[in-house]
């Protein structure tokens, strides 16, 4: 009943939203991200009700090109690196050149006024690794001990930034620059372990609404994201992850359009190659 009332309260919104987001009535920084998180409602709401995964890959497609269509015209100011649901979309969805345009578009410093700078690099560290530095394939070796350094730089900034605090993210980050299955496992349970705990102590406080924790608390985007780019590094994950369905895991059929987001009831083109 829960997932019914998500799902028309999503589609209401955005039914009331989306044409001044499309004239650009609604230009505030916080707009894209708000369309994104109505989407992303809408999507995982539906694949929980229905069992099926098609509705969350479509959904992924229309946060993300909701926040791209919008990212060119943010200045700095404006934009939190951080703020990432919509970056973590885009890799959850396996439309991986959105990701990277979100990547090259986001602000490569701290932004002080809107974020902690351990949870910036964090997202700064995956966004370094996996789509702002290609030199992994070079064959030079002092290039490729160089591009291996910048990440691990970031990483001992991490550690500075923490003053001897624990963070399990971090590790989680060192198991990816490793390669390192068994550490990238147990730290993800860590980074789940710790997420679950948060979202939990926020829907006891009233801090999230019914309809919102219905498939917030069942549903971790980044965690998706997270496999994924352990994934493409070869890496073998566990078939049974906390808070990501194993349909979610599957491959994405759809082929990316940037103007996905204009529609609710948009239909995909299926990719084809």
């Amino acid at each position: 009943m829960l997932l019914t009332i998500g799902i028309d309260n999503a589609i209401s919104q955005l039914q009331r939203v989306l044409p001044g987001y499309s004239s650009g009535q609604l230009d505030e920084p916080h707009h894209p991200h708000a369309i994104a998180v109505l989407y992303r409602k809408l999507g995982v709401c539906r694949m929980l009700d229905q069992g099926v995964v098609e509705p969350l890959f479509v959904a992924q497609m229309q946060s993300a090109s909701a926040y791209l269509t919008r990212l060119p015209r943010l200045s700095d100011h404006d934009k939190v690196t951080s703020r990432s649901a919509v970056f973590f979309d885009a890799i959850g969805g396996e439309y991986w050149d959105a990701a990277a345009k979100i990547a090259a578009g986001s602000r490569p410093t701290v932004n002080p006024t809107w974020e902690h700078e351990d949870d910036f690099l964090y997202v700064w560290f995956l966004m370094t690794r996996y789509f702002l530095d290609g030199l992994e394939g070079d064959e030079d070796e002092a290039a490729k001990a160089a591009w291996e350094q910048r990440q691990r730089d970031l990483l001992e900034r991490w550690e500075v930034v923490l003053e001897g605090g624990l963070d399990p993210r971090l590790p989680l980050c060192d198991a990816l620059l490793r390669r390192d299955e068994g550490d990238f496992g147990v730290a993800f349970e860590e980074v789940a372990g710790a997420r679950d705990q948060r979202v939990r102590k926020q829907i006891e406080r009233g801090e999230v609404r019914e309809d919102d924790a219905v498939w917030v608390l069942p549903w971790w985007g980044e965690g998706l994201a997270l496999l994924r780019l352990a994934e493409r590094d070869g890496l073998r994950t566990d078939e049974h992850c906390p808070m990501v369905p194993q349909i979610s895991r599957g491959p994405n059929p759809f082929a990316y359009d940037p103007m996905a987001w204009g529609r609710i009831d948009f239909r995909p083109a299926r990719k084809t190659t």
